[in-house]
């Protein structure tokens, strides 16, 4: 198996995952067409472009032989200390893998990445949600150790 390194995303970086963040999206378009806009290449490198260049998130690429192959996307908010153990949180937005290099331990590298990058931001609380279409997804997350917490339910009316 080919070596995956992660590392900070850059502006010029904006362009080739927004490919892969466009491959993702259309992908939720087509199962959830009620909730999602229909996705564009120029949306989704938008999309990337804004969150590698807001200092409050953090973006990070994985690579394979120089070829960016994956993206994940962090939010970091504060929660009040009177009602919570751990008022620091990181919150994973959107995580994307090329559809010709998934199974290959992409996206565990960058779960992996994740986890160093909060650990030298003092946070012990990683969340993330996914569609339930998405099994692969799931199987992932909880293979590395995410536990369901709650449930989120909806409803169009």
């Amino acid at each position: 198996m080919k070596e995956v390194i992660v590392a900070k995303a850059v502006p010029s970086d904006a362009i080739k995952i927004g490919k892969i963040a466009w491959q993702i999206a259309r992908t939720h378009f087509q199962q959830t067409e009620k909730e999602f806009k229909k996705p564009t290449l120029v949306s989704q490198t938008g999309y990337i472009r804004k969150s590698i260049n807001d200092k409050d998130i953090l973006v990070l690429k994985a690579q394979m032989d120089n070829e960016i192959v994956g993206y994940i996307v962090v939010y970091f908010n504060t929660y009040p200390v009177k009602y919570f153990q751990f008022n620091k949180r990181a919150f994973i937005g959107s995580i994307g893998v090329d559809e010709n290099h998934q199974r290959q331990g992409v996206g565990r590298a960058l779960l992996k990445g994740v986890e160093e990058a909060v650990k030298k931001r003092k946070i012990s609380v990683v969340e993330i949600d996914y569609y339930t279409f998405n099994k692969a997804a799931e199987n992932l997350y909880k293979s590395v150790g995410y536990q369901e917490k709650k449930r989120y339910l909806y409803k169009f009316v």
